[in-house]
């Protein structure tokens, strides 16, 4: 090898350490100390913070029983895990770049003519290598790790997702179940009011519009309770599904009433939607992205191969191996693109425009988990006045039916005005339990918008 090849390569090799394309920086992005706030602080994703099982704050055995099952079963999970083992595989591929390539070849050719024939046999073996000296491979590595984390995270943001799809169509079945016992005790106090106004009617103290007005309540709780049925029925397919299971066999042990709802700690930080894997997705995409304008700035650079062979070649099987019929090569080759009409600017070009693109999603990702914390925070304030109040009518609507049946007790109400009485006090079971449903849906909400817990 002359000494200007030798010079060219120790040159090259000092420029080993240098990587083409900008290091990735975190951005900045809107952080609040806490909510309702508008401080800026640089990413810090906690996404690998270990949350345990939040849904475990409600205190419902089958609730943790069909979480743990879905974590186990659900379908969108196994794609997620299936879509992180190729990340991880892609990360090895990009990794086997750094070291050289050994490859034998073997090949046996019979040529034949009008006087005689030969046949030749050759076997080699080759060693190719081409060292990272720009970095496109050290940035290839750092966009294939950064794109692991990415799918780490997302693997853990449908985890999070189906865990609170999960628990909000648990509650919804629970809350659908309380509504048909509700409506099939109205059924059964229209029926009674039906069975007296007919009575009523037959003595002439009521018309018979009073008659028919009663039916048709009665057939539209009866519509309301059918409706609750298989509404039930529905309700209970999604849970299989989330859990990863057959409709036709599973089967659910609700309990006789909604869960207590968890207490909120009060001033959540803000530092809590770190943990959020959608963030941590985002940001890590974005890193990706800036890694891949380092990809595609290394293709200005020559490309430089070491390359060594030894191959054996003979007509004669007897000797085709020995020193005589021996062939080698060493050497290194050097390839510039002189001209490619501008494609590899283009490229850098989308490079730089999808890391622009990647922290536009990253901030405006940031930007709606804060209003999903605010908004369902804002919500269970909201619903916890509005429950408040509900609850305190329906203990008015309680003391009215029991007023109304000491009196006609006592003989001073006619029976048609306690059934109404007590119609109503179920209007307000109703709304009660509408009111506890939608605060078991904001909470789970919350704890999803927080990244699983608080």
């Amino acid at each position: 090898m002359n000494k200007s090849i030798m010079g060219g390569l120790v040159v090259c090799w000092g420029l080993v350490g240098c990587a083409a394309g900008p290091d990735y920086h975190r951005p900045t992005v809107v952080m609040p100390v806490s909510y309702t706030g508008s401080a800026w602080s640089a990413a810090h994703p906690q996404d690998r913070v270990d949350r345990g099982n939040w849904w475990e704050v409600f205190h419902d055995a089958e609730l943790n029983r069909l979480e743990s099952l879905a974590m186990q079963s659900n379908t969108s999970l196994a794609v997620a895990v299936a879509q992180r083992d190729q990340a991880e595989a892609q990360l090895r591929a990009a990794d086997a770049g750094f070291w050289p390539s050994l490859s034998l070849t073997g090949q046996q050719t019979r040529n034949r003519s009008y006087l005689f024939s030969t046949a030749n046999h050759s076997a080699g073996l080759q060693a190719t290598w081409e060292p990272d000296f720009w970095g496109a491979v050290r940035r290839a590595v750092e966009q294939q790790r950064d794109l692991l984390q990415a799918s780490d995270a997302q693997m853990a943001s449908v985890r999070l997702s189906v865990a609170a799809q999960l628990a909000q169509a648990y509650f919804n079945v629970l809350t659908q179940v309380l509504r048909q016992r509700l409506d099939d005790q109205n059924v059964k106090v229209y029926q009674d009011l039906l069975e007296t106004t007919l009575h009523q009617e037959a003595a002439g103290t009521v018309s018979q519009a009073a008659e028919v007005q009663v039916k048709s309540q009665l057939e539209s709780a009866q519509a309301q309770a059918e409706q609750d049925r298989w509404q039930v029925e529905q309700l209970t397919h999604a849970v299989a599904v989330l859990c990863g299971q057959p409709v036709e066999s599973f089967t659910l042990k609700l309990a006789d009433d909604l869960p207590a709802l968890p207490s909120i700690p009060p001033g959540l930080p803000a530092t809590l939607l770190q943990r959020r894997p959608d963030i941590a997705n985002a940001e890590r995409t974005m890193a990706a992205a800036n890694a891949a304008i380092g990809v595609a700035a290394s293709a200005y650079f020559p490309t430089i191969d070491l390359a060594a062979s030894v191959s054996f070649a003979s007509n004669r099987w007897g000797s085709w191996l020995t020193a005589p019929y021996r062939y080698w090569s060493l050497g290194p080759s050097l390839t510039e693109l002189l001209f490619d009409g501008g494609r590899r600017h283009a490229l850098e070009d989308s490079a730089k425009a999808s890391y622009r693109q990647a922290v536009a999603t990253y901030r405006g990702q940031v930007l709606t988990a804060l209003q999903e914390v605010e908004d369902n925070l804002s919500a269970l304030h909201g619903l916890q006045r509005q429950g408040q109040l509900t609850h305190a009518s329906l203990q008015d609507a309680q003391q009215a039916w029991t007023i109304t049946q000491n009196e006609y007790t006592a003989g001073t109400m006619a029976y048609p005005d306690v059934l109404n009485s007590e119609l109503a006090m179920y209007s307000q079971q109703l709304a009660d339990l509408n009111v506890h449903s939608q605060q078991m849906s904001n909470t789970v909400l919350l704890i999803q918008a927080l990244g699983g817990g608080w």
